[in-house]
């Protein structure tokens, strides 16, 4: 067997190892993550909004003079009774939503996600592509087993050419552990180790971080998803250009080998 997640073929070629149990179990955090994530958002967003308004509510009732105290309690009461009756709704709602048995990653679920990470409202075409891609049965959701396939394809791909929107997202989430929007080099450095061990690893980080690794607080240093997704699109690029196919269209000066837009692919 080569070093880290490489086997050789009978014709001595270098082949990736399939996905690691290290890498399932967090991609069945990332699957559990995206799920009904736009429903989850709007529900989370919703009970710290009336947290809030309870909180307000408080601080209203206790600058009141002493004359209309009586009234107001009563008010504020029934107001703080209603408020917990719909807490414990959305709360339940949660926890149906996180019990769910035929759970599914919806285009709104990746374009909410999407937007969190890039800070605007991304084109709603191209969310619609992004999971069409790698959607199955076409039911314009992804269920567990086609987001395990699209995962395990580009894993193993070494042509270049599998369809990486998806998994562009999915790498990220696997390694943005604190769900901060960003991905460090700790962050990475046991996954990558894991899969290619300490030598290839270090390549690895630079491919993501660039030779400049420098650190910040507790962890290495932090790259966006649009960052991450431009060296995840140069990696696999440079795989196709490896590739026969890849050198022949190179030498014809075709489809652009200069291009740095992920979504080119």
């Amino acid at each position: 067997m080569a070093d880290g997640t490489f086997a050789l073929t009978a014709t001595g070629e270098a082949q990736p190892l399939p996905v690691t149990n290290q890498e399932e179990k967090e991609l069945r955090r990332v699957f559990n993550l995206l799920c009904d994530y736009s429903r989850k958002l709007r529900v989370q967003g919703e009970i710290v909004s009336i947290t809030e308004i309870m909180k307000g509510g408080k601080q209203r009732l206790t600058n009141t003079n002493q004359d209309t105290q009586v009234v107001n309690m009563e008010r504020f009461e029934n107001n703080i009774e209603a408020c917990h009756k719909r807490i414990d709704e959305l709360e339940w709602e949660l926890e149906n939503l996180a019990a769910n048995p035929n759970k599914k990653i919806s285009v709104a679920d990746v374009s909410e996600m999407v937007r969190r990470l890039r800070n605007r409202v991304p084109n709603k075409i191209d969310m619609q592509e992004m999971v069409w891609e790698v959607d199955e049965d076409l039911d314009q959701c992804l269920n567990w087993p086609e987001f395990k396939l699209m995962f395990t394809r580009n894993i193993l791909d070494i042509t270049g050419l599998e369809p990486s929107r998806m998994f562009y997202l999915t790498q990220f989430l696997i390694y943005d552990h604190n769900e901060n929007g960003m991905v460090s080099v700790d962050e990475t450095m046991n996954m990558l180790y894991a899969r290619y061990g300490r030598a290839t690893m270090e390549m690895k980080l630079k491919e993501l971080f660039g030779d400049d690794m420098h650190e910040t607080g507790r962890e290495g240093g932090e790259i966006t998803y649009d960052k991450f997704q431009e060296a995840l699109h140069s990696v696999q690029m440079n795989k196709f250009w490896a590739t026969t196919k890849g050198k022949n269209l190179a030498n014809k000066g075709g489809l652009g080998k200069k291009s740095k837009n992920a979504d080119d692919i």
